[in-house]
């Protein structure tokens, strides 16, 4: 490599000290904008000549007290979207909740029921290890204990007890809980046993009864069973014989005991409890 005489050495360095100068007076802002102006009047071709190789350097340097900033308005939107997608979830969970009052009106007017719209607020523990929840509506607004709640598809539960402002319901599918109930396409009837997320057990009460898969189970008649007659309880998937004779079926419940939100306590049972023909979604 040709070696740079002394002169080219000391027209380097005055080049570069110029350099520095217009940058200093770039970022000194508008304290050293006239002195700015001047100097690039004068020796314009020259400022050209270097902002040309150390412009990308410059702009970069007055680029830095804003990085700062850039990275707080990124947080801002990540922030921002986080709630948009909350709120589009809720959109989407009210839809849900107004086409499940529709249904809930709907078997209320066709079965002669009066319906208590109730929202889930806690899961757990109730009385011992039973699978319960609490809702938010209690005697104040007429609800006793006994009475059946459903979601306006299958029956949810009972409830075991109520104070002012809230209730318990002990789940339909608590694994330590039977519900009486009735084979619809050949009027059997028959005990459904709680068996959690599964669903139910059913075995009927006639050992020689004839279950079919497919077959659909709806809480039995008054005085056969402690929930308001009618409601859908679940469709068999599979039936079993032991080894002495007597059927098992397993029933996919109506409704899943895992994902219950709105409800309704049905406060009056004194209709035809015709929701399993008249309250689906």
């Amino acid at each position: 490599m040709r070696r740079l005489t002394r002169r080219q050495r000391i027209s380097a360095l005055v080049l570069a000290a110029v350099a520095l100068c217009f940058v200093t007076l770039d970022l000194g802002g508008g304290a050293l904008r006239d002195a700015h102006t001047g100097v690039r009047g004068t020796l314009g071709a020259l400022y050209r000549g270097t902002d040309s190789v150390l412009g990308p350097v410059r702009r970069w340097v007055q680029g830095v007290p804003d990085a700062g900033t850039s990275e707080g308005r990124i947080e801002q939107l990540r922030k921002e979207n986080a709630q948009l997608r909350r709120r589009i979830d809720q959109l989407a969970t009210d839809r849900r909740t107004s086409t499940q009052l529709a249904a809930l009106q709907r078997a209320a007017d066709g079965a002669g029921l009066r319906l208590l719209p109730s929202r889930v607020v806690a899961v757990g523990p109730g009385q011992g290890f039973d699978w319960t929840v609490t809702l938010d509506t209690g005697t104040q607004d007429g609800v006793r204990a006994g009475q059946t709640v459903s979601d306006g598809v299958g029956v949810v539960g009972r409830v075991l007890h109520a104070d002012d402002s809230s209730c318990i319901v002990l789940l339909a599918a608590d694994p330590g809980s039977g519900v009486g109930v009735r084979d619809v396409r050949s009027g059997e009837l028959g005990v459904a046993t709680g068996a959690g997320p599964s669903g139910f057990t059913f075995v009927p009460l006639n050992p020689n009864a004839v279950v079919r898969v497919g077959d659909e189970l709806v809480t039995g008649p008054t005085g056969s069973t402690s929930y308001a007659p009618g409601l859908r309880v679940g469709t068999v998937r599979s039936v079993r014989a032991s080894a002495d004779g007597t059927l098992t079926a397993s029933v996919r419940p109506a409704t899943s005991p895992t994902a219950v939100d709105l409800v309704a306590v049905v406060v009056d049972s004194g209709g035809s409890g015709a929701l399993a023909q008249r309250g689906g979604r």
